[in-house]
């Protein structure tokens, strides 16, 4: 079976809106929010409840700016989730000024919290090829992605598959 997912950027004041999560075999590692439509919602209405549910903000504005399939299969961490077909539709979101009081009312599974990540650092972190050395841990299809998008600034409009 194959399920949507949605995805939301959200960047002010040079960083990036995170969720950090903690799985065993896996660690820390830090994630888009976001997660899976629901039957008779819109994608703009599950990327504004998962928004509200992990994060506790509101969506202003968004916009979509990626689509990437996603194959447990191809991903580092296919032991927790076993074959999972995922369609994500990223979107660059705006929300209130700088939430700095973040607060999940419903937080998913394996999350530990919500930080603002500078995007400096995750430059830093796509750059360097020695995973130890790198500042944050992403899954590698996060990883490859923010490497195009705040890299490479290759995503005007992106269509990934396979990750």
């Amino acid at each position: 079976m194959i399920r949507n997912t949605v995805r939301a950027l959200i960047i002010q004041d040079d960083q990036l809106l995170s969720i950090k999560k903690e799985r065993p075999g896996i660690g820390i590692y830090y994630a888009l929010p976001g997660g899976a439509q629901e039957p008779n919602e819109t994608l703009e209405q599950a990327l504004k409840r998962e928004c509200l549910e992990e994060l506790g903000v509101n969506i202003v504005e968004s916009e979509l700016i990626c689509i990437r399939e996603y194959l447990s299969n191809n991903h580092e961490y296919s032991f927790i989730m076993k074959e999972v077909h995922c369609i994500d539709f990223i979107y660059l979101c705006s929300i209130e000024p700088m939430v700095t009081d973040l607060q999940s009312i419903q937080a998913d599974v394996g999350q530990i919290g919500i930080e603002w990540l500078p995007i400096d650092k995750i430059k830093e972190t796509v750059n360097r090829d020695d995973e130890s050395m790198r500042p944050y841990k992403f899954p590698r299809s996060l990883h490859d992605f923010y490497k195009e998008y705040f890299v490479h600034q290759k995503v005007e409009f992106c269509k990934s598959t396979s990750f």
